[in-house]
């Protein structure tokens, strides 16, 4: 029956040609590659993508570096309580600065010692209640941020701020001082292995 559409014809010719391949697949071994590109390129018009005829090759790697800390860093207060406002600021500042110096002694950097800040608030509870204006106290803290960076001697550098009238010590973390560099070291040691997909 002659044809009157030629994409009717088309779609034939392409679909007796998969048959003919097929068949040649089943009769000769070793022609699926053939096969692969050839159902290809009739259902398509086009050549097979590269991924189809080769393998793709991929690294992936991983690295671990135990790094142990090298500084250490600390906040050293210190609260007194006082019947009025200067005699508990001046009190506070006076532990501070044997604090400053005790640090300093104990070969803590003055650069590596920071104030932070000053509070004072009133105390008007006591044991009996509610304080009038004449037994009101008045706290005052202070709290410096220091950094160790000698780790061995952490003991010596609290007890001597403890003996020069520090009485809160809190917030003792441990790190590194450039975190970035020991990342980086990380990195290089994540060697690649390539493999075959």
């Amino acid at each position: 029956m002659p044809y009157t559409n030629p994409f009717r014809m088309a779609v034939d010719i392409g679909m007796m040609l998969a048959f003919a391949l097929t068949a040649l697949f089943v009769l000769l071994p070793g022609t699926q590659p053939l096969l692969t590109d050839a159902a290809f390129l009739t259902s398509t018009g086009t050549a097979p993508p590269a991924s189809m005829a080769s393998h793709a090759e991929t690294a992936a790697g991983k690295g671990a570096v135990s790094i142990e800390p090298h500084v250490a860093t600390a906040a050293i207060g210190v609260e007194v309580l006082s019947p009025t406002v200067k005699e508990a600021s001046s009190a506070a500042q006076a532990v501070m600065t044997d604090v400053w110096a005790a640090l300093v002694a104990q070969n803590v950097d003055e650069s590596d010692i920071r104030i932070s800040h000053l509070n004072i608030f009133a105390e008007r509870l006591g044991p009996d209640g509610l304080l009038n204006e004449n037994q009101s106290r008045y706290h005052a803290s202070n709290t410096l941020h220091i950094t160790i960076r000698d780790l061995d001697s952490i003991d010596a550098v609290l007890d001597a701020a403890i003996a020069a009238g520090a009485n809160n010590i809190y917030s003792v973390d441990f790190s590194l001082p450039d975190p970035a560099a020991v990342e980086s070291e990380t990195h290089a040691g994540a060697g690649p292995r390539p493999r075959q997909n």
